[in-house]
């Protein structure tokens, strides 16, 4: 692996799911989306899937201002990332919509649009701030 193509690691995490009928009392159907953890072992609710991925981050777009409230000096939010996997490090489709992913400094992401091809995987993400 060309350490100058993918001088970072990554972990991908996916959230925990209550699948299928077993939580009837959130919302008037049967609810199988992610829930928060409980657990103290597991505040974040996510499952661990794969752990030194090699990477490479890059800053996308710069973001965007609030249009209602902006100033000239507001900070803009929500700018993209793109996450960029060599095809030898994970399989196809191993990466979903919405699967947390966790640099090597901390930094947390969420994949927006999963894209797969020859050369590997291609992540568009939204960094996540506290």
């Amino acid at each position: 692996m060309d350490i100058d193509l993918y001088p970072r690691t990554i972990e991908l995490h996916r959230n925990k799911t209550n699948a299928g009928n077993a939580d009837t009392t959130i919302g008037l159907a049967d609810y199988s989306g992610a829930e928060a953890s409980t657990s103290v072992s597991d505040p974040a609710g996510e499952v661990v899937l794969f752990t030194g991925i090699p990477a490479s981050i890059q800053a996308k777009t710069t973001g965007q201002k609030k249009t209602n409230t902006a100033l000239p000096q507001d900070v803009v939010y929500m700018p993209t990332w793109d996450i960029y996997i060599p095809f030898s490090a994970l399989a196809k489709g191993t990466v979903r919509d919405r699967d947390i992913i966790v640099d090597d400094e901390g930094w947390r992401y969420e994949v927006g649009q999963a894209y797969w091809n020859r050369l590997g995987h291609r992540l568009i993400c939204i960094r996540l701030e506290a």
